[in-house]
């Protein structure tokens, strides 16, 4: 398997149907041997029954959650189902244009973590601020060169994440950044690129 690619369901019933083919027109129809998993993670409205409906005419892996589970345990169980040589995740709600994928697609034999660093983010201030504050700290504290450690928009290559994944968790507010941490402490090479982000629609 070449790719796996994950989403994370959680209430999206607006925007779940459009992203899910979105990433099968844009992505998995140019890339042999792609996996794409959806793990639905306790939503309270209809997205359920919209992935269902998808999963009839559309491929994917669906992990079915009624519970919540939240963000940090959900990517790691599909982190750890993962097949593909490289995993892409991204955050559902349509927030990221897929068409900046293939900006960090085409380092995939470079660097074994790529990230998309949001520009021109289109969020709430108190946001924003947190966002520079955190990755400020972690530049002054630690090895990291990040600008946006924690984006929804990243790819992996499955050997140096699996090497890291059965560490134990620290902090699980914090889990996208662990984990990227973890695997930079590991020896990871890495790189940022810049990508659009706006919220959600």
């Amino acid at each position: 398997m070449n790719l796996t690619i994950i989403i994370l369901a959680h209430n999206e019933e607006k925007t779940i149907k459009k992203h899910v083919e979105d990433i099968k027109r844009k992505i998995i129809n140019k890339i042999k041997k792609t996996e794409l998993i959806i793990l639905h993670d306790g939503s309270r409205d209809s997205t359920h029954k919209i992935l269902l409906k998808l999963k009839r005419k559309l491929k994917f892996r669906y992990i079915y959650k009624k519970k919540r589970m939240g963000v940090h345990l959900a990517l790691h169980k599909s982190l750890l189902l993962s097949k593909g040589k490289k995993i892409f995740f991204t955050d559902s709600g349509n927030k990221f244009k897929l068409k900046d994928f293939w900006k960090l697609y085409k380092f995939k034999n470079k660097y074994d973590l790529l990230s998309g660093y949001r520009v021109k983010r289109q969020d709430q201030i108190y946001r924003m601020f947190l966002t520079k504050f955190f990755n400020i700290f972690l530049r002054t504290f630690t090895i990291s060169k990040f600008y946006d450690i924690d984006s929804g928009f990243k790819i992996f290559d499955k050997k140096k994440l699996k090497k890291i994944l059965s560490i134990k968790k620290i902090n699980s507010h914090f889990y996208m950044s662990e984990v990227c941490l973890k695997m930079i402490y590991a020896g990871a090479s890495y790189k940022e690129i810049y990508v659009r982000y706006f919220q959600r629609p």
